[in-house]
């Protein structure tokens, strides 16, 4: 009979766990340190790094078993983004846009899919240790962050900048606090920081992990991030409580409200309401209606209305805008507007119901309760932020679901194999169809004695992670 050891495939050793938290660090740090000047490549060369770090573990070690489930979570998740590319492609063809605005817009969706694939090889190298080493790379990004800005104002004005920020509760900014404003490491720092607070409860280093990224979140202080973080928590504790189908049936229920919210935002915003509503209550859009208004005269709410094609946005407002800003500080209306009305709401379906249901029946109710609870808080960043454009929160969001699958199959893989009544050797279950898996597991069982039988099994192991 197998052991432990060989059921459970090999992941690559601290030392490269080390180099891909390095890699990850540096992907991060351009615009924010300041003792040698980053290049604006390094983060693409550094996602191309760790997939020839992947590619080059498995090549050494012969590991294969990782990469099936790692291509696997990643190509659902990447959907939206291939839906936007090819939706994208087919308008400028059609239009016969310039050569130039092609290769800008697909050159920024492909930036997104790399990080896709990035993530592939993390799962391929560690498995479910591949988001503990990216905390860890975050983590040493900000400390960088924190130390150039030391090195440059001096220890005692940064953190009397520091206290009287945070004392303020952010009301009122101070050039200490805008250097240390790392907008792209705090909001994948808060993705990170729910799940070791409520579902990490078995990982290595978990409060180390809590203190550190609550630090920097604090620190990061993105008042969005504040509710987004309280109501994603708060929806993976209620969820996994629920029965099975009572928990999809909320989680479709509340993808369907978040399309209609999406919908009804950008009526709001297009009609002059929402920014004359802000106004009239005293909320300070910060340039944003302004930005709104540029856009106008490029959308309309229509079923006939097809969009502009991605990263059309930035090209008209970097030739608008005065300060040369290329965001919209709305990822809701940017969508809306750059794949129009029959793309856009395709692709709300693919991101807040069809990944969720694929990863709950696929792998369990936890993965997709958490791939849905980070959902839910992207959502609200989504309405006045420019989160997809960002690195760190794509990594964090997306990289969850995987490393949560690999824990489960790890799980149920040992479980499985323990049981005395299984004397038979098994092949690669990470190779095989998860449901052609558990119809011969359910055979075996049933063959050998029906109390074992693994659907029993499943349940009382729900039941018991329960209470």
């Amino acid at each position: 009979m197998k052991t432990n050891q060989t059921l459970v495939p090999e992941s690559a050793p601290p030392v490269w766990g080390l180099i891909y938290a390095g890699l990850i660090a540096v992907s991060t740090i351009r615009g924010y340190f300041h003792l040698f000047e980053v290049p604006w490549y390094a983060t693409q060369l550094a996602y191309i790094a760790v997939i020839f770090l992947a590619a080059a573990w498995v090549f050494y070690s012969g590991e294969t078993r990782q990469i099936n489930l790692s291509l696997n979570v990643m190509l659902v998740q990447m959907l939206p983004g291939i839906l936007t590319l090819v939706w994208s492609l087919g308008l400028w063809i059609v239009r016969r846009e310039s050569l130039a605005l092609i290769r800008r817009g697909t050159s920024m969706i492909s930036y997104q899919l790399l990080v896709f694939v990035m993530l592939m090889g993390a799962g391929i190298l560690f498995g479910k240790k591949a988001l503990e080493y990216t905390s860890f790379g975050f983590l040493i990004a900000n400390t960088l962050i924190l130390l150039d800005v030391i090195r440059t104002s001096g220890l005692g004005a940064t953190v009397s900048g520091m206290f009287s920020f945070l004392l303020s509760a952010g009301s009122v900014d101070n050039v200490i606090s805008g250097k240390l404003e790392v907008q792209d490491l705090t909001f994948g720092i808060g993705i990170l920081l729910v799940y070791y607070i409520v579902a990490g409860k078995g990982e290595h280093w978990r409060y180390f992990h809590i203190a550190f990224l609550g630090f920097y979140f604090i620190l990061g202080f993105k008042r969005i991030l504040f509710p987004a973080v309280a109501a994603g928590a708060a929806w993976f504790l209620l969820t996994q409580r629920m029965k099975r189908k009572t928990h999809i049936g909320f989680a479709v229920i509340l993808g369907l409200i978040l399309i209609a919210v999406s919908m009804v935002y950008v009526i709001l915003i297009r009609s002059g309401i929402w920014v004359a509503l802000c106004e009239s209550l005293g909320i300070d859009l910060m340039g944003r209606g302004r930005l709104y208004g540029y856009m106008e005269s490029y959308y309309q709410i229509s079923p006939t209305f097809l969009g502009m094609g991605n990263g059309m946005v930035s090209t008209v407002l970097e030739v608008l805008e005065k300060t040369g800003n290329r965001r919209l500080h709305s990822d809701v209306l940017r969508m809306y507007i750059e794949l129009g009305m029959p793309a856009f709401l395709a692709w709300c379906y693919l991101t807040f119901i069809f990944t969720f249901t694929h990863l709950t029946k696929r792998y369990s109710e936890r993965v997709g309760g958490m791939y849905m609870a980070m959902t839910l808080l992207m959502f609200i960043t989504f309405l006045t932020d420019n989160t997809l454009e960002k690195f760190c929160p794509e990594i964090a969001w997306h990289l969850l679901p995987l490393t949560m699958a690999f824990e489960e199959r790890e799980q149920l893989t040992l479980s499985l194999h323990d049981k005395p009544l299984i004397n038979v050797e098994r092949t690669d279950l990470w190779h095989r169809n998860l449901k052609t898996q558990e119809k011969e597991e359910n055979r075996a069982y049933q063959t050998e004695d029906p109390v074992m039988h693994l659907q029993a099994f499943r349940e009382e192991r729900r039941k018991n992670r329960l209470q």
